[in-house]
């Protein structure tokens, strides 16, 4: 695959890649929005009109266009701007420039350095199981890290616990009502 790409005339690798993340990015979006329309014929209609919901939607909308295009610059959080400005409601005449610039973006990386990049270490840790056991550790340190750092740890095992502490007082509450009967 890489040697067809690395065929193109670099205008149109470049194309390739901007497409690419066009459709990904419009297609994430697009989720989103799908995923706060479903969600409004639920519970959480009420969450999704109270004054927080609609403040991160203003946020959103107003500071989401700048965030877009430098989400593209960066590796694990794309699709998670993205999917916020689709399920906040980003307005498309906002989103669509910035998904524009953003993309274009990733296609001038990738379509010119990037995949050479990706490739490389792809081949090397392919050609040796220990620097395929490397990346591998390396990667889940680096996963571990950012886990660690920004509490992701911390809260996994406390959002742990609060559902065991609620699961208990739910059980409690029904052998304390089925005892009154």
């Amino acid at each position: 695959m890489m040697d067809w790409i690395a065929s193109l005339p670099l205008v149109w690798a470049i194309l390739l890649f901007w497409g690419g993340a066009m459709c990904r990015s419009t297609a994430t979006y697009a989720l989103g929005r799908g995923i706060a329309a479903g969600a409004e014929h639920t519970a959480l209609r009420r969450y999704m009109s109270g004054p927080v919901y609609l403040r991160a939607m203003r946020f959103i909308d107003r500071w989401g266009p700048w965030a877009i295009p430098f989400c593209f610059l960066t590796v694990g959080i794309q699709t998670a701007v993205i999917g916020t400005a689709g399920v906040t409601r980003m307005s498309w005449r906002r989103f669509l420039p910035a998904a524009l610039l953003g993309s274009l973006i990733w296609g001038i990386i990738y379509g010119t350095i990037g995949m050479a990049v990706v490739w490389a270490v792809i081949t090397t840790a392919l050609a040796s199981p220990v620097a395929l056991l490397a990346l591998v550790l390396a990667l889940a340190g680096v996963v571990v890290l950012i886990l660690w750092r920004t509490g992701g740890l911390a809260r996994l095992r406390a959002s742990r616990a609060q559902r065991r502490a609620h699961r208990a007082a739910r059980i409690q509450a029904d052998t304390t009502s089925d005892a009154g009967r």
